[in-house]
């Protein structure tokens, strides 16, 4: 009879305390992983109107897979929009609240400035250039006057992604995990494990033979020319923002150098193609505060958010300056 009710106690205390984890995660946002939907032809993109709070901090998906609040297909008369097309950069990841995120933080410094402007966030983690070609080609540009196209350096080498990983990668679930637990387990714990002990990542997709990388790059970049026509066609003016990785940035000795001569061949191509250009390598390498701008190496705290937001706006404002009128007396002076 002891035995049996000292059982009883043990079993009781555990299933209270699984049951309070399980509470106490949930409350913290575990188990509210914003949700992927597997598409044929642009990979996957984002669950349409989703309402996420991650953390503390809020996801909200538009009708449209975008990271933005819900949109018209077109702006208003008097309304000016800004589109932002990218990967888990553009999105803000889970500890950055959507007001945080730089395509949020562009569109509220412009209306400071008392215009009437909107932002469309069309991002997804891990896209590639291909990816985004294809959602372009699907959605249009929703009557942007700009569309700022967020390359990562990584983006230059990777093939496009598909639906395949959908529910594969724990990073990807196409529905809610059936308790915190299991998450805290399967999509934070093993997978840092993994790593620590120098496991590779089974969906890195990147070549690796110098052959292979080359066939991608060009690849890429006929995606990437694809692109920048389906922007024009639409009436968008498109602005490229070369973004790069942490290690990227570190002293020559100890940098990462993996994607210098194709980044430098990026360029040449931005510029045969006549694209204004945010190249933020050599804006940031001299920065002292630099290493704030980064969470984990790739993605942006939320300063390196700000600070992208500043450099965007200062861009596009340039574009924005009307032409000035020539003036007729120093035309005449200059005869």
């Amino acid at each position: 009879m002891m035995m049996k009710r000292k059982t009883f106690w043990i079993v009781l205390a555990l299933i209270v305390i699984t049951v309070s984890l399980e509470v106490s995660l949930r409350i913290l946002g575990v188990a509210t992983p914003p949700l992927f939907q597997a598409d044929p032809e642009i990979g996957y993109m984002m669950v349409p109107e989703q309402n996420i709070d991650r953390f503390g901090r809020r996801i909200y998906i538009n009708r449209f897979h975008q990271r933005s609040e819900e949109l018209a297909e077109k702006p208003a008369p008097g309304t000016e929009r800004v589109m932002f097309l990218g990967d888990s950069v553009t999105f803000g990841i889970a500890n950055v609240d959507q007001s945080q995120t730089y395509p949020e933080i562009v569109g509220a410094t412009l209306r400071k400035s008392g215009k009437s402007i909107e932002v469309a966030n069309a991002s997804a983690v891990s896209w590639g250039i291909g990816n985004e070609r294809a959602y372009i080609a699907r959605f249009g540009t929703f009557g942007s006057k700009f569309i700022v196209l967020e390359i990562g350096s990584s983006d230059l080498l990777q093939p496009s992604s598909t639906g395949a990983t959908i529910d594969v990668n724990p990073a990807q679930p196409s529905k809610p995990p059936v308790s915190a637990i299991g998450e805290v387990f399967t999509r934070f714990l093993i997978p840092r494990v993994k790593d620590a002990l120098g496991f590779p990542d089974p969906f890195d997709n990147e070549p690796v033979s110098t052959e292979a990388r080359e066939k991608q790059f060009n690849v890429d970049m006929d995606h990437f020319r694809g692109l920048v026509a389906l922007v024009r066609e639409q009436g968008t003016q498109p602005v490229v923002m070369l973004v790069p990785g942490e290690g990227e940035l570190l002293p020559e000795a100890q940098r990462f150098t993996r994607y210098e001569p194709y980044r430098a061949r990026f360029l040449q191509i931005v510029q045969s193609l006549s694209l204004p250009i945010i190249n933020l390598a050599p804006e940031w390498e001299a920065k002292p505060d630099m290493h704030a701008y980064f969470n984990d190496g790739t993605h942006l705290t939320v300063l390196g958010n700000q600070v992208v937001a500043a450099r965007i706006v200062e861009e596009l404002s340039k574009l924005d300056k009307p032409e000035q009128p020539k003036n007729p007396l120093s035309a005449q002076n200059q005869q």
